[in-house]
């Protein structure tokens, strides 16, 4: 009794110990998954930025872009209250939402006049064309979806799958909105730019047809209060 009373609490330490350390062990495998995880993300979408900015130098006028629907998106997306998680995934995705136009012909992509209804065809494959290029990164999943949809209407005649209402990604209906403002109120060569004022009523007039109302609601509240959405946005990103 005594010899066994001596030996227990060893046998007890080691066999904690033991455990302890395979604990660890697998604390650390995971941890060092992690950390490759987050510099393979970062890697990836360092040289996917710069295939955008090869396509805003194919196009000047579009330059800016893609921070400009960030900024609107992200203000948005806060407001909605939306979680860090689906606000991340907003930003990454408005970074690289034009991706797929780098297979776009320049002869299109800087076109002065209006688009023939082939070169218009041509035009549309690029949300597609970007969620492909984009898919085999499997920790971009939600980024693909969103750049998938992000042409698709509220009423279901968008593309490239024609769905409608809650079925597009949350994601994807603020940045309908938040890519069409900035695309209206920036020069294009077919186009001169109009008055912030007027996109607004565009925005409105297509409300529950082409955009989803509540998104056009709080895009138009939050620019009619004369808010800065680029310094919201700007605050949206510091969590991120």
């Amino acid at each position: 009794m005594d010899l066994l009373t001596y030996i227990l609490p060893i046998v007890t330490f080691f066999i904690g110990s033991f455990i302890g350390y395979r604990i660890y062990r697998k604390e650390e495998r995971l941890r060092h998954r992690l950390v490759w995880s987050r510099l393979e993300r970062r890697n990836v979408m360092r040289t996917i930025n710069s295939l955008v900015s090869a396509i805003d130098f194919k196009d000047k006028l579009t330059r800016n872009h893609s921070d400009n629907v960030k900024h609107y998106a992200l203000a948005i997306a806060k407001e909605m209250g939306l979680s860090k998680a689906q606000i991340d995934t907003i930003k990454e995705a408005c970074q690289v939402h034009d991706l797929g136009k780098i297979g776009v012909h320049d002869n299109i992509l800087t076109k002065p006049g209006k688009l023939t209804e082939q070169e218009f065809k041509e035009m549309k494959l690029h949300a597609l064309a970007g969620a492909v290029i984009l898919k085999p990164f499997h920790f971009l999943d939600k980024v693909v979806l969103i750049v998938r949809q992000h042409h698709e209407r509220y009423d279901g005649t968008g593309y490239p799958d024609g769905i409608k209402g809650d079925k597009i990604d949350i994601g994807a209906r603020i940045m309908a909105v938040a890519d069409s403002f900035d695309a209206m109120t920036g020069k294009r060569p077919y186009r001169d730019p109009i008055s912030k004022e007027e996109a607004l009523a565009e925005l409105e007039n297509f409300s529950g047809t082409q955009f989803d109302p509540k998104v056009v609601e709080v895009f138009v509240k939050l620019m009619k209060k004369g808010n800065d959405l680029f310094e919201i946005a700007g605050e949206a990103s510091d969590v991120l």
